[in-house]
């Protein structure tokens, strides 16, 4: 063999050798180091993230120790036995009909901090016995709320209807699980006495008693309330003086109106009492209605009675 060849085979032997070398290198060594440090990296991202939301959690839960309070108690059966019966005493409280009521919490969904019941509630009476029910169901500082409500017409009886209510309920875990002492206690649960913080927009139950006054059936009995398409669509100053244009979208009218007039459309009736620059305030029975340039009657916002003075 001669030296050139010897040269050769050792050239292409070390460029190989490289090749080869360098391939195991990145390969084996610099690729898993990467994924290996891009898992890391996503990891204490993760960790991060959740160590973050923990401390979230933790201080909203220390600054709010009174939830626990205002929760159901955490033994299950103690929970949906005393909060089925409350909602049983609330139905009658409020003059609904008990004979064929008819009043079920299930069994809770549970997360790691909370669960979450869920009860049903059928019964039958009139718009403003169930106006007085949530008005008391939200009164109370339950961590519940209604879900959803459906209400069909008694045959016979047009001021009866029958409802089926959904609601949803919390029980909280505290600060220790172990810590018995800290569960909400049966006798936490509210009674007809002793509770007065406020839960409602509105502490006066004559706030919310137009609920009664609106024929809710009527769109579905074929009528049509006028109201729903009497939209306020200008406020303008003519002759040193304020008024406010209302278009009837039912028969293509205008009604012109100033401060004072009363203002009749469908099932709506309020008088005009302060014009704004895009706003007016209409006083409907005593409560006042904020109205807003654009938005039809049936869509003004009864105003608390603390915004009421100025």
């Amino acid at each position: 063999m001669t030296l050139r060849n010897i040269l050769l085979i050792t050239g292409i032997s070390l460029f190989l050798l490289w090749y080869v070398a360098h391939w195991a290198y990145q390969s084996l060594y610099l690729e898993p180091r990467r994924e290996l440090g891009d898992e890391i990296a996503k990891l204490t991202g993760e960790i991060e993230w959740g160590q973050n939301r923990l401390a979230s959690m933790t201080q909203f839960r220390d600054q709010n120790m009174g939830f626990y309070a205002r929760s159901l108690p955490r033994v299950t059966n103690d929970a949906r036995s005393q909060y089925r019966f409350w909602l049983l005493e609330l139905l009658q409280y409020s003059g609904l009909e008990m004979e064929n009521s008819h009043v079920e919490v299930g069994l809770p969904a549970l997360t790691p901090f909370w669960g979450d019941y869920r009860g049903t509630i059928q019964c039958t009476g009139s718009l403003s016995q169930l106006s007085y029910f949530l008005f008391e169901f939200y009164y109370v500082p339950f961590l519940h709320r209604v879900t959803s409500i459906s209400l069909t017409p008694v045959d016979g009886n047009p001021e009866k209807k029958t409802f089926n209510i959904v609601v949803n309920a919390l029980a909280l875990r505290p600060q220790d699980p172990y810590d018995y002492s800290s569960y909400p206690l049966a006798n936490q649960l509210p009674t007809w006495e002793g509770w007065y913080l406020q839960r409602t927009a509105s502490n006066d139950l004559t706030t919310y008693q137009v609920i009664e006054n609106r024929d809710l059936l009527q769109t579905a009995k074929g009528g049509t309330d006028q109201a729903d398409y009497t939209f306020l669509t200008a406020i303008i100053q003519r002759d040193n003086q304020m008024e406010v244009w209302f278009s009837v979208r039912t028969d293509d009218t205008l009604i012109e109106a100033k401060l004072g007039d009363t203002i009749h459309s469908g099932s709506f009736t309020g008088k005009i009492v302060e014009i704004l620059d895009q706003d007016i305030v209409l006083d409907r029975n005593g409560s006042r209605w904020l109205l807003t340039n654009g938005e039809s009657l049936q869509e003004a916002f009864a105003l608390p009675p603390e915004t009421e003075q100025r």
